[in-house]
């Protein structure tokens, strides 16, 4: 018979739970795929297609001029949030800014992600963060975007998945004012999105934490697995 039996198997769960990927913190709101209406996909809050955009195929289609969509509330929660989205930036004008969403009302902060006129491009990331250096793609290529906001660590901006810009100050979403709208400044301005923006996801909370290092996964299972291989105490005959 062997000398050896499994033992401590609890441990063992516990070591492999540790390894496991944290759960996400973060509650998903409101989900557009614009495939024919602004219909929230989690949510009730669906949109309305103003000035002529559409909807189909997964995109909403803005002309640069009066095109966007409006919702019917603050999309955008207070507090701790995240917003993930894909778009297509077409032409940047010569002369005014555009926004690829937007809520609240202007030094309320107001919220916004868009970008400057002209060949020097750059985003903005709404009043309470304002102008970063962060170049415009122009290729005309659709990129995904992505924009964590949180009270602790301030605000992080995404681009195809690499980090662009940081900074202390939380980028607000203010809960008065116009609702969310998408490929257009709140009231009072027209400022325009030339392109496309589709697959637009809004988070409460944050986004998962990171799991450990691989050398700490690789403890981690090697302890676990000598928990397996214990000697047993042979029982008298």
């Amino acid at each position: 018979m062997s000398r050896f039996r499994v033992v401590g198997f609890p441990l063992l769960l516990a070591a492999l739970a540790l390894c496991a990927p944290l759960r996400a913190r973060a509650t998903l709101l409101h989900q557009y795929n614009f495939n024919g209406s602004v219909t929230d996909q989690v949510g009730t809050m669906n949109g309305t297609l103003v000035g002529g955009a559409t909807a189909s195929g997964g995109s909403l289609t803005l002309n640069g001029t009066s095109a966007y969509a409006q919702l019917s509330g603050y999309a955008i929660p207070s507090g701790d949030f995240s917003i993930t989205f894909d778009a297509t930036i077409a032409a940047i004008s010569t002369s005014n800014y555009a926004e690829m969403i937007s809520q609240g009302t202007s030094g309320a902060p107001g919220f916004y992600i868009g970008i400057t006129p002209g060949p020097n491009s750059s985003f903005r990331l709404g009043d309470a963060v304002g102008g970063t250096t962060v170049a415009t793609p122009t290729d005309g290529k659709q990129h995904s975007y992505e924009l964590i906001s949180s009270a602790a660590n301030g605000t992080q901006f995404y681009i195809d998945g690499t980090q662009v810009f940081t900074s202390a100050s939380q980028a607000t979403a203010p809960q008065s004012g116009t609702d969310t709208r998408i490929g257009n400044q709140f009231s009072g301005y027209s400022e325009f999105l030339d392109g496309s923006i589709s697959n637009l996801s809004i988070y409460s909370g944050l986004p998962s934490a990171a799991v450990p290092e691989p050398s700490g996964l690789a403890l981690l299972a090697g302890g676990a697995l000598l928990l397996t291989l214990l000697p047993r105490r042979r029982r008298p005959q």
